[in-house]
């Protein structure tokens, strides 16, 4: 008697070990199939976009709670944006996510930005008392930032992001100040 029931548990609990194997490949390929296993992501800043700063970033999931990504922004009108001229701007970043899902919720950011501008130059004429502008000059900076915000992950890939943060430039006097660091973002993991 003893032995039978000894041996219906050792067939019960290597039954229970595989029914609870199967269940976590099951899980990982429904989230391989829904995107949430991805490791790579692509998005549109459509903030800056709108603005006249067409923005494209790509971001590596190095584990499920970091990633590493590059901002790459181009400006695609004469205008003003952001009271500066801006050419280009190339940020590499690292993100740390405390969310529950694989690289989602919240997070922040470190972050480091090449930056191109066109500063106006002005000098005053004071025999007409008048205000002359000058050639505009382009600047190339380097600066550090951080920046924090939301990642919102649906269940086929879709990405959608929130940030908002900014960065010192450093180097050139002429050219000295900040960057922001923001947007609205919508992408794909892959």
């Amino acid at each position: 008697m003893k032995k039978n029931l000894l041996t219906l548990t050792l067939l019960l609990a290597v039954t229970c070990v595989f029914a609870q194997q199967n269940k976590n490949n099951e899980i990982q390929k429904r989230a391989d199939s829904i995107g949430q296993g991805g490791k790579n992501e692509i998005k549109l800043n459509l903030l800056n976009t709108v603005l006249g700063l067409a923005e494209v970033n790509y971001e590596r999931i190095i584990a499920d709670n970091q990633g590493l990504g590059l901002s790459v922004a181009v400006s695609v009108t004469d205008k003003a944006v952001y009271d500066d001229y801006y050419n280009y701007t190339i940020s590499p970043y690292y993100r740390v996510y405390f969310g529950k899902q694989k690289a989602n919720g919240f997070f922040v950011e470190a972050n480091a930005s090449i930056v191109s501008a066109d500063q106006s130059q002005y000098m005053y004429d004071p025999n007409n008392n008048t205000i002359i502008r000058l050639e505009d000059k382009t600047y190339t900076n380097f600066g550090l930032g951080v920046a924090a915000g939301f990642k919102f992950l649906t269940r086929n890939g879709i990405i959608g992001e929130l940030f908002l943060g900014g960065g010192r430039l450093l180097g050139n006097d002429t050219f000295a100040g900040g960057y922001p660091r923001l947007g609205i973002s919508l992408g794909k993991r892959f």
